[in-house]
């Protein structure tokens, strides 16, 4: 007895579900399947799970009636892949309509990938058959759309694209969805200053395709394919083809792209590109599924697949609610009647696997949110704004105004990376462009002292500084972005340096590429090496490299470089030669008979003419003769004569040698001045060329070729210690050298800075040692690189930054405006220059003096007599003298006993 009342209660219970169930209803929902959404039955299970979890009366919440069952029709309207490649949309339409009115459901789930151009068939299907859940784009149909509007869409990534300020880039798109999508954007181009490339996804050979895209200089990629499917497989070549690698910018148009959480930690984790993403705010686990794979990994069509047969239990349930029954299948295409299910599709809202599910009086998605992620490495799922399809029903839902601007349906927030609150800005100390405001007063040995007027409230000062300044405007006033900014300031010399042996950066680049701050400003000079692991904005400054010297009017040269045109080798040759030709013209004049010691001996001229050619007459003529003076009297015989001709030949040859070198001679002080270019400065003989270590300018010539690259390396191995620390050592070790053998290479301004000091005694020269240009800099693929570019030609348009580089930021520059008289003079001959000539002349001079000395000594003691003393009177006139007797004067003038011998001198 204790064993049949349970066995009868069990049984009574079974019965009245039998009963139940016997009076329950079946819905009939049919499926459609296409080439993808066919393959692996992913598709079939995941509706199979949404009629499980709809039959499920166990839940929370009961979407039919209890008995009553969800039946789902699964139709694949395609066998194999080359149906797809014959299929037309006419012939798709045509056996859907047929398999429809077979199945008599009273709605379909249809998809688009049936044929190449059924990217309509939506449309199609959604004014022929009522009611159709289009999976796939269908605007303008009678369809309930799973999908935002391609209009929305559209609006969302031109905002996107116009917060990033993107100028270039290249589209991807597959599908005719996304060429009418690549169509509209393109007609916005011109109003947005864009500049669009179009490439056509090939999905079969995209890894062939990748290598191209990688020689393009565009770096910014938005993609987009009609077919979200196929998006996996070119997520994953362009991640093994380094397309998502450093320098790229990712925009993924279609809405919860196949970018996983998994996929960003175990694959995208380090160097990657910069990625924007679109994902529906959604509710991933709040249903059921036998799914290895979790709602939250679902491509978008996946979850509006599971959403659309819920939609229709949902608005089901709601017809029988109101009406007492379920509706009628419509009994096939074509048919002017609709569906009475349709109006209480319109009043159901819920939110499900991809968004909130609402549709309008049209059978648009309405009501729903997107967010926006981007980011890069441990950055990547940062959420950077959302675009919502109604804001009045967003702020009811939240709660809260409308952060956005008025009239915008898009809302991103001030670009944030390393830091939540603000933007941090790296900047190395590097007068004149960016520096302390009293940087001065601790830099330079000189007491610079300044009021605190005159150092104002501004904790920095120089072009960067300026600059930044007027970039921040244009980002709050004109692009309507806030611009809170930490500047870090770094060591001087901070830049970065590549570690060769391990690939790894230091300074300011290191801290970019960890992505531990947002941007870098100052003399950052932008070069490839740097390019290939961080991004620069457009250039805000062009400059040249030149070089610093001792102004020439300081330098001191050799006093005797006038001997320079000529080696001493042939001043020995010139002096041997010199003697040989005096001995050759004192041997001819004394022995040729036609010379006047033999014409005297014969009567044939005065007697005071032998001795014409005497030795040191013969020295003094031809001495003479050298410096085209001629002497008293002119050589008799014609062998004098031609050894004459020859000599002066080969003195006027020599003379003209001489005076071709010793114009370059007398300026070596001057050689700076001529080197124009690098391969001037490569080879000069004068000049050693040193850099201040971790400079600008240093870092231009190391990470450079061909000439370039030589400077760095005789830098670099020269004993000299030719690389100073600081700029201040270097001007000051300039000032301090005598023959200014020891110059500065440097960018213009940055020299100027530091030498336009006193004392005026440098001067800056060379037409270009190179030319180098100045960007910010971000981390690689950032935002902050277009939006910086779009700020810096606004500026660089109205003249800002030329003003701020002809701002003066500091009033210690003196010698900066001292031009005029230095520029006249560094190609002057000066007084250092011409000191050899001086200092002969004054040697001449004296050694004159002396030797008339000696010779006034050597008459009075020797020639004149005893009683003789120095008398300057008048000479007797030769013939009130009397007869000449004997030749005592070594120079052949009157006998010793012709008068007063203190009255000839």
């Amino acid at each position: 007895m204790r064993n049949y009342v349970p066995i009868s209660l069990l049984v009574f219970i079974l019965g009245l579900l039998a009963s139940h169930l016997a009076n329950g209803e079946m819905l009939k929902v049919a499926s459609l399947y296409g080439r993808y959404t066919v393959q692996d039955d992913i598709y079939k299970q995941i509706v199979a799970d949404a009629a499980s979890y709809i039959n499920d009366d166990r839940g929370s919440e009961q979407l039919v009636r209890p008995g009553d069952q969800f039946n789902l029709i699964h139709i694949p309207l395609l066998n194999n892949g080359r149906e797809f490649k014959d299929q037309t949309v006419s012939k798709t339409t045509y056996q859907i309509c047929n398999e429809v009115r077979n199945a008599d459901a009273a709605a379909i789930i249809l998809p688009s990938d049936f044929c190449r151009k059924c990217g309509s068939i939506g449309k199609v299907i959604g004014d022929a058959y009522s009611p159709v859940m289009a999976l796939d784009q269908s605007d303008g149909s009678g369809a309930f759309k799973m999908r935002p509007k391609r209009d929305e869409i559209e609006e969302m990534i031109t905002d996107v694209i116009d917060n990033f300020k993107w100028s270039t880039f290249i589209y991807l798109w597959q599908g005719g969805q996304a060429l009418h999508l690549g169509r509209k954007m393109a007609a916005k181009a011109m109003d947005y200053g864009w500049t669009i490339l179009p490439i056509k996804l090939d999905i079969e050979n995209f890894e062939q395709q990748a290598e191209d895209l990688k020689t393009r200089r565009m770096k910014n990629i938005l993609i987009y394919a009609t077919n979200e499917d196929l998006l996996k497989s070119v997520v994953d070549d362009a991640f093994e083809t380094k397309l998502l690698s450093n320098g790229y910018h990712w925009i993924f148009g279609n809405p919860n792209p196949p970018i996983s959480k998994e996929f960003l930690d175990t694959k995208y984790r380090h160097n990657m590109a910069y990625l924007t993403r679109f994902k529906m705010e959604a509710n991933e686990l709040g249903y059921y599924t036998s799914i290895e794979e979790p709602v939250k990994k679902w491509r978008f069509r996946q979850r509006a697949a599971y959403d659309a047969l819920v939609a229709v239990a949902r608005a089901m349930q709601l017809h029988r609610d109101r009406e007492g029954r379920y509706p009628d299948s419509v009994s096939g295409c074509g048919q002017s009647e609709r569906s009475t299910l349709e109006p209480y599709l319109k009043q159901i809202g819920f939110f499900g696997a991809s968004g909130f599910v609402q549709f309008n009086e049209h059978g648009d998605r309405v009501n729903y949110t997107i967010k926006i992620y981007s980011g890069k490495d441990k950055f990547a799922q940062n959420l950077a704004g959302f675009f919502t399809q109604d804001v009045k029903s967003w702020e009811a839902a939240n709660g809260q105004k409308w952060p956005g601007k008025a009239g915008k349906r898009t809302y991103l927030k001030p670009f944030r990376q390393s830091d939540a609150n603000r933007i941090k800005i790296l900047a190395v100390p590097e007068p004149p462009f960016f520096m302390k405001t009293d940087w001065e007063s601790t830099r330079y040995k000189e007491g610079i002292e300044y009021t605190q007027e005159e150092l104002g409230n501004e904790p920095y000062s120089g072009y960067s500084w300026e600059l930044i300044k007027e970039v921040k405007k244009v980002f709050e006033e004109e692009m309507g972005l806030d611009f809170d900014y930490e500047i870090i300031l770094m060591n001087p010399g901070q830049y970065g340096n590549k570690d060769l042996s391990t690939g790894e950066w230091d300074g300011m680049i290191r801290k970019l590429v960890d992505v531990d701050a947002d941007l870098a400003i100052g003399s950052l000079q932008k070069n490839g090496e740097r390019e290939n692991d961080i991004d620069f904005t457009a250039k805000w400054y062009s400059s040249q490299l030149k070089m610093a010297i001792l102004h020439p009017s300081w330098t001191f040269e050799y006093p005797f470089s006038l001997v320079y045109p000529f080696h001493v080798t042939a001043w020995f040759a010139l002096i041997v030669i010199f003697i040989i030709v005096s001995l050759l013209t004192f041997i001819i004049g004394y022995c040729d008979p036609y010379e006047y010691r033999r014409l005297a001996e014969r009567g044939r001229v005065a007697p005071e003419l032998a001795d014409t050619f005497g030795i040191f007459d013969s020295v003094f003529y031809v001495l003479s003769t050298g410096f085209w003076q001629g002497y008293t009297r002119g050589p008799r015989s014609w062998s004098l004569r031609l050894l004459s001709a020859f000599w002066f030949w080969f003195a006027l040859c020599m003379i003209f040698l001489y005076a071709s070198v010793a114009k370059d001679v007398f300026k070596f002080s001057k050689t700076g001045i001529k080197i124009k270019d690098v391969h001037d400065l490569l080879h000069n003989e004068v000049y050693e060329f040193g850099a201040v270590r971790h400079s600008p300018s240093l870092d231009f010539y190391r990470y450079n070729k061909g000439q370039y690259r030589m400077v760095y390396d005789r830098m670099l191995n020269s004993e000299k210690n030719l690389i100073e620390d600081k700029i201040e050592n270097a001007a000051y070790r300039m000032r301090r050298q005598w023959n200014g053998r020891y110059t500065l290479l440097g960018e213009e301004r940055i020299l100027s800075y530091a030498v336009d000091r006193r004392p005026c005694r440098l001067y800056v020269t060379g037409k270009t040692l190179g030319k180098i240009t100045f960007s910010f800099a971000t981390p690689s693929g950032s935002p902050l690189r277009d939006q910086m570019s779009y700020a810096l030609k606004i500026l660089k348009k109205r003249g800002n930054i030329t003003r701020i580089l002809e701002k003066k930021y500091s009033k210690y520059l003196d010698c900066a405006g001292n031009g005029h008289f230095e520029e006249l003079t560094k190609k002057s001959y000066s007084l250092h220059d011409l000191q050899g000539m001086y200092y002969l002349m004054f040697i001449f001079l004296g050694g004159s003096f002396i030797v008339f000395i000696l010779e006034w000594l050597f008459y009075v003691l020797f020639i004149g007599d005893e009683t003789s003393r120095p008398s300057f009177k008048a000479r007797p006139s030769p013939h009130k003298r009397g007869k000449k007797k004997k030749d005592d004067d070594i120079y052949g003038g009157d006998p010793a006993g012709a008068g007063d011998a203190t009255n000839w001198i």
